[in-house]
């Protein structure tokens, strides 16, 4: 089992929301939100339709979950994109 696959999935999504604002640092406020697994709009960080697909990338490199970009459109939160993860680690 791959190192990654033991990261939580609240930092594989804090480093898939990194990803897809392409390394850009996060705004201090937006970052202690998700470490504090804030209940953020997926509408609410700004990506485009490309930095989902790297957001999507990224949970997949770092976890080996397929999650595809039409997937994530069905979900409003990263509340929803955490709990989407976890339920596919631990199941």
């Amino acid at each position: 089992m791959s190192a990654a696959i033991l990261q939580t999935p609240r930092a594989l999504v804090a480093a898939a929301v990194r990803a897809g604002r392409f390394g850009a640092p996060l705004d201090p406020a937006l970052a202690r939100d998700i470490d504090e697994g804030a209940e953020l709009a997926l509408d609410s960080l700004g990506l485009d339709s490309l930095g989902w697909m790297e957001f999507c990338i990224s949970i997949e490199l770092d976890s080996g979950l397929e999650l595809a970009p039409s997937m994530v459109a069905e979900m409003t939160t990263l509340s929803d994109v955490e709990r989407w993860i976890a339920a596919r680690l631990t199941g």
